[in-house]
């Protein structure tokens, strides 16, 4: 695959790790439409939900996807993760047997059928690692339980950054979607998916060389004008995502307000004509997906985005409407006034 040729871009003010509560003035654009539309861009979700959805202190065993992105998703991939662990085995075994005359017989037979069994192991407690750390072993806050125990003065001598993590779903539209080589790079240096047609994680070249990968970026945008930016590698499941299609995924913070993010799950990317998953973007699975698709559509998002997307495909043809009309009542005119000059 050829290196595809760069394409320019007018960024927006964003950021990837915090949100930019600057608010876009669109009174240029401000009709009925915008009022009618629900204001969800920032959705909490209470403890039982996330729970449900996300590993937490009292789950974090691997699914079977987070068990699959550390044991490998490329033929590469694996064959490193294997010859990692064979090599564990290995060297572990002969650790284990010379300290067998240190520590006794029986607990370095333990001990060496721990490192035989690394391989299997080995991405087992990757993934279990991974999911501690996106709640750090923190508690997750209820918003609405919060309030009523903050009242009651259970939270009177504890500051709001150390009661726990606050979840909100966090919904926004693509504004614009692309692929750098590196996470750091500017507008100028971005490149168009569509120059990725035939891409597959198997077949990277830019990892054949310099063994970092192409990355995806995603710029969203939410209807309260708070921007991010979304950073994955690459993936031939992100071929069919598109600008204009609707993002989900789970923001956790200290704060109620949301001003600075404390941890961020991948993104569930729905088509906006029917809600169906296209993709979901992320490095790493922390959302359980089928119970994370079942909640949005328990809680309305999925019905509340489509709604929305039948709004604007009847403004769209109201409009065409009107303007058929006017060039009709126009061309109506012209030929009475031709009609006018010949007599």
């Amino acid at each position: 695959m050829s290196t595809p040729s760069r394409i320019p871009y007018q960024s927006t003010s964003a950021t990837s790790n915090t949100f930019n509560n600057k608010h876009i003035n669109n009174n240029a654009q401000t009709n009925n439409h915008h009022s009618k539309q629900l204001q969800m861009s920032l959705i909490p979700i209470p403890v039982n939900e996330l729970q449900d959805i996300l590993p937490t202190p009292s789950k974090l065993t691997p699914s079977g996807d987070q068990y699959v992105t550390y044991l490998g998703r490329t033929p590469q991939q694996r064959f490193n993760s294997l010859f990692e662990g064979v090599s564990i085995a290995f060297l572990g075994s002969m650790f284990a047997y010379f300290i067998s005359f240190v520590i006794g017989q029986f607990f370095a037979t333990l001990l060496g059928i721990i490192f035989l069994f690394w391989p299997i192991l080995s991405p087992e407690f990757k993934a279990y690692n991974r999911n501690w750390e996106l709640v750090g072993g923190r508690d997750l806050v209820d918003v609405w339980m919060d309030e009523e125990d903050y009242n009651n003065g259970y939270y009177d001598l504890v500051p709001e950054d150390k009661r726990g993590l606050y979840g909100a779903y966090y919904v926004a539209q693509i504004e614009d979607v692309c692929v750098v080589d590196d996470v750091r790079a500017s507008s100028e240096e971005e490149y168009d998916l569509d120059e990725f047609s035939g891409y597959t994680m198997a077949t990277d070249e830019l990892q054949s060389v310099t063994g970092l990968p192409w990355k995806l970026r995603l710029r969203l945008l939410d209807d309260e004008g708070r921007g991010m930016h979304v950073h994955s590698r690459m993936s031939e499941d992100y071929l069919d995502i598109q600008p204009g299609m609707n993002a989900v995924g789970v923001l956790l913070s200290t704060s109620k307000k949301f001003g600075k993010l404390a941890g961020m799950s991948d993104f569930c990317i729905l088509d906006d004509v029917d809600g169906v998953a296209v993709s979901w973007v992320g490095d790493y699975p922390y959302l359980d997906k089928d119970m994370f698709l079942r909640t949005l559509n328990e809680n309305g998002v999925t019905d509340s985005l489509l709604l929305d997307y039948d709004e604007d495909s009847d403004l769209i043809e109201e409009d065409t409407e009107i303007e058929e009309d006017t060039r009709v009542e126009e061309d109506k005119d012209e030929a009475d006034e031709e009609y006018i000059t010949v007599r």
